[in-house]
This record gives structure tokens, sequence and C-alpha cells, in this order.
């Protein structure tokens, strides 16, 4: 059996026996093509009729949809709004009861319905809208791509459609961009957990509605497009700091966001919301293992979804390795500068540490990716490393000040006694010295920094935590995509500590030779 495969059974055999240990598991998210026999529900009763029952309720949206006086407008008396980041997300949330209405859009509402039971869509919609591609204001290239767009047929929309919003996944495919590409290339921006509009299909690769219409113009203004994945709620901040020239992903065109962006309506669209069914269970018998292993293959033997984990291990530890190192040299440097107290680099240090250290990191990232870089063709995996190098570099130097701080000031008068200069009294007796104190803050660091990658979903990169969630968007369950990015960051960081405890042996000086302690002494 070949390494990788062996490593999935391994951890369908420690998960499965962690749910024999928990009870009643996740199964009643299993979908129609599961073998369990599930609890019998009315599909054809929604739990609200009427909007005035959805006063005192709670009602959720994705990020980045400020639809919130469009429902008071129905409900005026809502108890609470919540917010997610991504749809499968929000109808989990929905299912488990800890939302009582979602609101989408109708495709994306439609297909959702279709693949889960419990939730139906409300019965009446809150608005009409369309959907739009976004552009910057005053694009420069909206008026062709709307001139590209005004020459498809209404045939030609009303079949990709029904290709992309039908159950038959086999259709679902997009052409390829064997067009010459003459005239240069377009970066669109497109959310990566919105099916049937835009998502992450096999391998990662972008796919849905929206993608196919963009290649369909595309092949008509002889360009190649060049996509990249994101959270909904980054794609118009994308678009307005020309990160993207379109925005794309099952964007309603409201007039709000026609105050900051500009829009190609494409197809008509509506709000809806989704909703719980009435349901009826009745007592019966289900299959547990047969559930445990229909999820397992989903989660991971489908589609070869265990590739995505491992291309999402990879981001994390490129980002979190180059961090640390990164981070190491420029805690180290800052700190030599500011060793022998100089006024104005203390001064300087202390204002940029307490920047970073004052804000969220992901903040941080969002502010380097969109302002400081936001006319740089940089990736969001090179901006992380950035971010991240300025966080850890400003915990390393904090470690060194104190490790550095506790070690006696009579140990340098005795090294200048011995005739070193400071920098060989630093280096050999000192520091060597401070390392003691310095690595246990070090250790705790590296894994507070590896589960801080999570984060980096939001500039763009499919890192592990991106991965189990594009998953989730494809099966609607959270438990097997949610333990396996669990126990993953969960080994890496144990990885990584023990990396750093095998250098630590070498460094310390209880573990030194008298010889190699002694060395540039004259002994007798």
């Amino acid at each position: 059996m070949a390494p990788k495969k062996r490593c999935i059974w391994i951890l369908l055999i420690l998960t499965s026996l962690f749910l024999a240990g928990c009870g009643k598991n996740s199964g009643d998210q299993q979908e129609d093509e599961s073998q369990n026999k599930e609890a019998v529900r009315d599909a054809e009763t929604p739990e609200y009729t009427e909007f005035s029952e959805l006063n005192g309720k709670t009602v959720s949206m994705l990020t980045g949809a400020p639809f919130e006086e469009l429902v008071k407008s129905k409900a005026p008396d809502v108890a609470l709004f919540t917010t997610f980041n991504n749809n499968p997300d929000m109808i989990l949330a929905l299912k488990s009861g800890k939302t009582d209405a979602a609101l989408s859009n109708n495709a994306v509402g439609t297909l959702a319905v279709n693949r889960n039971k419990g939730i139906i869509l409300f019965p009446k919609n809150l608005s009409d809208g369309v959907f739009g591609f976004a552009f910057a204001k005053g694009s420069p290239i909206r008026d062709e791509w709307q001139a590209a767009y005004d020459t498809i047929s209404e045939e030609k929309k009303k079949e990709l459609w029904e290709k992309w919003t039908g159950a038959d996944d086999s259709k679902k495919t997009l052409p390829e961009q064997d067009w010459p590409g003459t005239n240069g290339t377009v970066r669109v921006a497109a959310c990566d957990t919105l099916e049937p509009m835009s998502y992450a299909g096999e391998g990662g690769k972008l796919m849905g509605f929206d993608v196919e219409m963009i290649l369909t113009m595309a092949e008509k203004l002889d360009v190649h497009v060049e996509f990249t994945g994101m959270e909904f709620a980054a794609i118009l901040s994308s678009v307005q700091a020309d990160k993207a020239d379109i925005g794309i992903g099952s964007i309603i065109a409201t007039a709000e966001r026609r105050e900051a962006v500009d829009f190609v309506d494409y197809y008509p669209a509506a709000f809806v919301l989704m909703i719980r069914t009435m349901e009826k269970e009745e007592e019966v018998d289900k299959d547990f293992w047969a559930s445990i292993t229909d999820s397992f293959e989903k989660t991971f033997i489908r589609d070869d979804r265990w590739q995505m984990f491992l291309e999402g291990i990879g981001t994390t530890l490129l980002i979190t390795i180059l961090s640390i190192l990164f981070g190491t040299g420029l805690g180290f440097i800052v700190f030599m500068l500011c060793r022998k107290g100089n006024r104005i680099a203390n001064a300087i240090t202390g204002f940029c540490i307490w920047l970073v250290q004052g804000m969220p990191a992901v903040v941080l990232l969002m502010i380097l990716y969109y302002i400081i870089f936001s006319g740089v063709s940089i990736s969001g995996t090179a901006i992380s490393i950035v971010g991240f190098t300025l966080v850890f570099g400003a915990g390393v130097f904090g470690m060194l000040k104190m490790g550095v701080g506790a070690i006696d000031k009579g140990q340098t008068e005795a090294a200048y006694a011995l005739g070193y200069t400071d920098r060989r009294a630093f280096f050999r007796v000192v520091l060597p010295q401070a390392l003691p104190h310095f690595m246990p803050g070090f250790k705790r660091s590296i894994t507070e920094l590896i589960k801080a990658t999570a984060i980096v979903g939001y500039v763009a990169v499919q890192d592990l935590t991106k991965a189990g969630d594009l998953i989730r968007s494809r099966t609607y369950e959270a438990f097997f995509p949610l333990i396996a990015v669990a126990v993953i960051y969960f080994i890496l960081a144990a990885v990584l500590t023990w990396i750093v405890n095998r250098a630590e042996r070498f460094i310390n000086p209880k573990n030194r030779k008298r010889s190699s302690l002694l060395k540039g002494v004259k002994t007798k």
C-alpha cells in the first residue's frame, strides 16, 4: 500500500475510534448518496411561512453581504444577525439550530436545498436583483467586457445556467483556454465556496456558472484568464486594490455595491432565505460504520481530495518555516542594533513592535495585501511570509531581550578581563547562557505561529485550513474535514517542536564539552 494511502487509512482508524466514544455524530448531515437510514422528514413543510414569524429569530448571511436592512424591511424585529465566511458553515449552522434562517441567492440556495435534507427555501423571496461581474470604478476594460457579454445569446445563457444548477455533475466541465490570447491576460478574483456560481472543484480548479461565463467572454475578446480563489468577503476588496481586474462569485449588484465598483450585469437574481423543515423523526436503525466509511470516502478519497490536504500542508509549512527563519534573523538583527541602548534605534523598534503586536495578525495581513502592496504583483503566500516574519521577529526580539537581561553583568566584565572584545564576549559568553532562558518561549512561539497561519485564506492563500473549507463546501460535512485539519496541525506543531528540541541540545551549555566551552581560552 502506498505511504500516502496508508496514512489516510490510519487516520480513518483513529477518527473512527474517537467517534465510537462520542455517541451520536454528524450522520444527520449525510447527503442522499449515503447508505444510512435517516430520520424521515416532511420536506414540503417549512418551519416558517410568513416573514413576521422571523421576528425574534436569528438570521445569518455571508461576510460582505450587508443585507440586514433588507431583512428588517420584511421582519423588523429580528433578534440577531450573524455572519459566516462561507456557505457550508452557514448551512451547517442552520441545520444544527445555531441560526433560524440563512440568506443566500437563488442559485446557491436552490443547490443547497437539493443537496441537504431538512432545509427548504422560504416561500417568499426577499427581493429580486441581478448578478454582476465587478470591475474597479472607471476600469478601462469594463466597456469591452460589456460588449463581449452583449454578443452572448439568451439561449446560451440559459443553457449554461441549466448546466451548472442542474443535478448532473458529469456535464459540469469547463472549456480549455485554447484560443491565442493575443490581447493579454486578465486577473479574476473568484469566490471558491459558492457552488454552482464559482467553487473549487477537482484538484482545486475553479469551476461554475460565473467561471464559464467569464471564459465565454474571454474567448470573444481573445484574452486569457488567470483565476484566483478567495473568500467571498475579499473579492470586492481585491478589485478595488487592483489585485484583480474582475471579481466574480455570485455577486448581486446592489445599489450600495455599485457605489464602490462598476458591474457588468449578466443574469437575473433573487435574495432568498433558507430555513429548516418541520421534522418528523421516527426511530430507525442506523448503520454507524457505513456512515463513517461513506463520510470518510467523500472527504478524502473521492476526486482525490486528500491531495488538497497535501497541497495545503505544503503551503502551511512553507509559510511557517520561512517565517521562523526570517523572523528569527530579523529579531536578532534588530536586537543587536538596539543592544547598546541607542535611543533612536530603541524608539523606532519600540514603535514598530507596538504596532505589529497591537493588531490581530489577520488585520496585519489584510493591510499588507490590500493597502501597502496593493499596486504590486505579489502573491498572497509571499504577503503571508512577510506578515508572519514581522510578527515572529517582534516576538524573538522580546525573548532575546528577556534572555540576555537575565544574565548577570559580571559575566560580561569577566569576559573583558580575559581579553575578549565586546562582540566575542557577547557571542562566546553571554548569548550561550541566555539561550536556555530564550528557548522555552521560542518553542512556544513556533506552536503559536503554525496555528496562526490558519488565517492566510483571507489573502487568497490555499493553506491547510482553506483546503478543509473547500472540501466542506463540496461535501457539506463538518466532522472529518475539521478533525483532519486539527490532527494535522497537531502533528506539524509536534514535529517542528521536536526539531527545535534536538537543536537545543547542541546549543545548551550544559550539553557542550569542556573543550568547546574553553575554546580560545589559555589553560594550563
